[in-house]
């Protein structure tokens, strides 16, 4: 991808200054740890392992789309736009199954490293996690050599960010009227020794990724397809044994099944708003049909003194 001459850009990776700082000099392992999870397993915005932050979704929020969503988890903030099926480009061949195209961004200012503007090799495998996760809920046979263009925007990271834009993706996409087997959730879950933390922050999944002196450490993100209850994606980063990663995802199966009153109360409230409008549209199309009659038949001339 070229560079972009009108921007001033900077260091693919920055620093910021207050680490320089006595007060946030790099701490030890144990002593990040006791900091984010207390003794008694509570977290620091209060929340227990188990718990998850609050959602807020909300549809149809990019007017030049054909489908949008925005979703907040915490302080993690995604907005996604889904675009009309068009050809698939430089195409030779007849593809029976349409295509989905799934891009994946974090904006500049999403998270405190600053990041550069071309794709690095962390959102290209976010993208290609999301078309794993979107592909087995699409009706694609009826979208032949076709494709459907899905843009992730990752506005602030903080945590379980390929979780949300995958429960933002398939949101987008029932408000486009895409034809879809199912909606589709994900959660993220993070894995330290034999804690199962859900809902992790960007600071938990550091500590989960680092694991200096913990034997499981690592991410889960699981995706389901709650109505046929199917698993269409499971992600698994860092070191961790079988049996946890069984307890981990019955966890993340509870947690996706938990979103799903949320995606079906949205995405029921837009076809009722779409009702209503039809509703109104033809009682004013009724309404001008009767004044038109009345119109036509008050310009209609009396034929009883025709012959006079």
């Amino acid at each position: 991808m070229p560079q972009d001459t009108k921007r001033l850009n900077g260091p693919e990776i920055s620093t910021p200054y207050r680490i320089y700082c006595k007060a946030n000099a790099p701490k030890a392992f144990e002593d990040r740890l006791s900091e984010a999870i207390g003794k008694a397993g509570i977290r620091k915005d209060g929340r227990r392992l188990q718990e998850s932050r609050k959602y807020y979704a909300k549809i149809g929020v990019v007017s030049t789309a054909k489908g949008s969503a925005y979703v907040e988890l915490g302080n993690t903030k995604v907005i996604v736009s889904v675009f009309d099926p068009r050809e698939i480009p430089k195409q030779n061949k007849f593809n029976q199954l349409g295509e989905l195209f799934c891009d994946f961004k974090c904006s500049p200012f999403a998270s405190v490293v600053r990041k550069a503007p071309q794709t690095d090799a962390r959102e290209r495998s976010m993208a290609t996690a999301l078309t794993s996760a979107l592909n087995p809920s699409v009706c694609r046979h009826l979208f032949p050599n076709l494709r459907i263009d899905v843009f992730v925007n990752v506005l602030e990271d903080d945590g379980s960010t390929l979780a949300v834009a995958i429960t933002a993706a398939g949101l987008a996409l029932g408000d486009a009227s895409i034809p879809m087997f199912d909606v589709v959730t994900a959660a993220t879950a993070g894995i330290l020794g034999n804690r199962i933390i859900v809902d992790p922050t960007a600071e938990e999944e550091t500590l989960c990724m680092d694991g200096y002196t913990e034997g499981n450490h690592g991410l889960v993100v699981l995706a389901k397809l709650p109505t046929l209850d199917q698993v269409p994606e499971i992600r698994q980063y860092g070191n961790v044994d079988v049996e946890t990663l069984w307890k981990t995802c019955k966890q993340l199966n509870t947690s996706c099944g938990d979103l799903v009153p949320i995606v079906q109360q949205l995405l029921v409230s837009k076809v009722q708003t779409h009702l209503r409008e039809l509703e109104i549209e033809s009682d004013e199309e009724s309404e001008c049909g009767e004044d038109k009659e009345d119109m036509a038949d008050s310009t209609v001339p009396n034929s009883s003194g025709a012959d006079k």
